[in-house]
């Protein structure tokens, strides 16, 4: 059995191409659309500050390139179905809808893209962000439901589902298998014949099983729509006494649970914690994919035991999701709305649909209506003008305006300073609303939200969020300080390309590669110097700042007890050359460091970082 259907791939293979050409053709797109994603990434870093301008653009094309293809073969794969459903062969819908799209993903990433790169704009990357994901959702959501938009039942849709389920698994399995056997192949190949393949070697392979292999071999596992209209859903005996002997006890169970935990909050008045509702959502999940593969139970003639399982399941929700608004009702009274709480509230929303129209025997083709409901409220929660972070943002920013009136400040932006002496006065205050505006700023800080900081110039972890008062932090004239100097905050990035030339200085005897993280005692930031200390062992030219032999541990003694002589070379530059983009070299009395990449950060006093890759060459 397992030998025929094998033997049946090529054929099922080849009539994939014929049924969806289109599509096909994509899925060998995305595999070329992914390499030259790859090797365009390598080919920016090539580019100078002066070439920003490509940069950028090459930049726009790589994220364009690697959303578009994937969504254009779903699209595609879908209007074939519908084509077919509709037993049309007309090749204008797939024109129309292949072109939308093109369209809709160039404005996306070349229009919208530019605004929000003229000044960082985190509403522009949300709404791309989530532009993109309904795109993707819908049309996965539309494989199954539009080619059976017309029928007055769920039969054919059940049978297509099913099927495609197992034609899922089934091209996973073999693109998987193959994957491995390849990149195996590969890997013997080099080891026998000592040659080293660049890890993109690997990549590639994976991409082309993964976005050809696979989506073709899913395409031809995919079966008629006239086939799904001619057969009756059923549930084999094993799949029958499986669910009923198995997951119906597991479901039961945990609904018991569900009410025992209600019974313990309406006697001990105890508040459900915010861990309800993802119990609950998980729950609701798991009934609702319980409920789908028993519809053959509802096609049953007479009362049987199924059939009153589907009644009682989704009524059995309703306190269960009851209880979970309860839960979202004293979050968002204790700590105020966030998007995340609009999310939660929207899920719970779409759960009491869900058991409405499971309950609502009138509704035939429910698939259809929850896929519907579901995309309407991605789309409102995520991209319309009542969107989730709009909502909240409005809010945040009317309860930040509304304390910066009560403080008497009327002229914005404010100065860093004032910015600063307004957080820290309010964390002072340590009632529950000071301390609900404060986490609300630091997360529009963080965010670099424009909107933020065009009334409060405060970006990133900005030490108002964290000094200790104690301290008496000064936060400008006129404050009540007493005159410590403030924390000057200092970050760098120094970064070259892997194929950039390296200056081998004068006199050079030998060179360590290096590229360590190094620890808080072996460096430091004074005043506008930046000093770190890197040692080697003079018998193995070992560095003991790298990581590439355990020989550099902080005894003195060789793997054989011998003694091993150590050299340690300390260097200093100061920020301001740390800032020059022309920092190449860092030299010291007999060593000097090319850099490659170097990253160095003093958020405080006791939080501070130092990264440093490239060649230390020594005299």
């Amino acid at each position: 059995m397992v030998l025929d259907a094998f033997k049946k791939y090529p054929s099922q293979i080849s009539s994939a191409f014929r049924r969806f050409p289109v599509a096909s053709a994509l899925a060998f797109f995305t595999f070329f659309a992914y390499v030259a994603c790859t090797e365009l990434t390598g080919i920016i870093t090539d580019f100078s500050r002066d070439n920003s301008y490509i940069e950028h653009m090459l930049l726009q094309f790589i994220l364009w390139l690697g959303t578009f293809p994937v969504a254009a073969m779903l699209i595609s794969l879908t209007t074939s179905l519908v084509q077919e459903s509709l037993k049309t062969s007309s090749k204008v819908p797939q024109i129309v809808a292949n072109i939308a799209w093109f369209i809709l993903s160039g404005w996306l990433f070349f229009c919208v893209f530019n605004e929000q790169q003229k000044d960082f704009n985190f509403f522009s990357a949300e709404f791309i962000f989530s532009t993109v994901l309904v795109v993707y959702v819908t049309a996965t959501l539309a494989l199954f439901i539009a080619p059976f938009w017309k029928n007055k039942d769920e039969n054919a849709f059940w049978i297509f589902l099913f099927r495609n389920l197992k034609a899922l698994v089934v091209g996973a399995l073999i693109a998987t298998l193959l994957l491995a056997s390849v990149e195996a192949l590969v890997f013997c190949f080099g080891a026998l014949f000592e040659h080293e393949f660049d890890e993109k070697v690997y990549f590639y392979i994976f991409y082309f099983c993964a976005s050809t292999v696979f989506p073709i071999l899913y395409f031809s596992g995919i079966p008629s729509i006239e086939e799904c209209h001619s057969e009756t859903p059923t549930l084999n005996k094993f799949a029958t006494s499986t669910i009923r002997f198995l997951f119906v006890p597991v479901l039961s169970l945990a609904i018991l649970l569900f009410y025992a935990y209600i019974v313990k909050f309406v006697v001990l008045w105890d508040m459900p914690q915010g861990m309800v509702s993802y119990f609950v959502s998980g729950f609701m999940i798991y009934m609702l994919a319980l409920v789908t593969v028993l519809y053959p139970a509802r096609l049953a003639p007479g009362s049987t035991f199924e059939k009153k399982l589907l009644k009682i399941f989704p009524a059995a929700c309703i306190p269960l999701v009851a209880m979970m608004s309860v839960g979202l009702i004293r979050r968002i009274s204790d700590y105020g709305i966030s998007m995340e709480r609009i999310f939660a509230v929207t899920i719970n929303i779409y759960f009491y649909v869900i058991i409405a129209v499971f309950l609502v025997d009138k509704i035939k083709c429910k698939s259809r209506y929850i896929a519907i409901v579901f995309c309407a409220l991605l789309f409102i929660v995520t991209d319309s003008p009542l969107r989730a972070s709009k909502i909240s943002n409005d809010i945040w920013m009317g309860s930040i305006r509304g304390a910066l009136a009560e403080a008497g400040y009327t002229e914005f932006p404010l100065s860093k300073d004032d910015a600063r002496k307004f957080v820290i006065d309010l964390r002072k205050k340590d009632d529950e609303n000071s301390k609900l505006l404060v986490s609300r700023m630091l997360e529009l800080a963080e965010a670099h939200n424009p909107e933020f900081t065009g009334y409060l110039p405060i970006t990133g972890y900005d030490y108002a969020f964290t000094n200790d008062f104690t301290e008496n932090v000064c936060c400008g004239e006129g404050s009540d300080s007493t005159g410590e100097e403030l924390f000057d905050q200092f970050e760098v990035s120094i970064e070259y390309p892997d194929k950039a030339m390296l200056q081998v200085p004068p006199g050079t005897k030998g060179a360590v590669a290096i590229d360590h993280y190094f620890n808080n005692d072996e460096f430091e930031f004074a005043g506008d110097t930046l000093t770190f200390r890197i040692s080697l062992k003079e018998d193995s030219g070992c560095s003991c700042n790298s990581d590439e032999s355990d020989a550099c541990a902080d005894s003195t003694a060789g793997p054989a007890g011998e003694s091993a002589t150590r050299t340690v070379y300390s260097f200093t530059i100061d920020r301001q050359a740390l800032k020059q983009d022309s920092t190449r070299q860092i030299k010291t009395d007999g060593a000097a460091i090319a850099i490659s990449y170097l990253h160095a950060e003093e958020e405080s006093k006791d939080s501070k970082s130092l990264r440093i890759k490239g060649i230390l060459f020594t005299e």
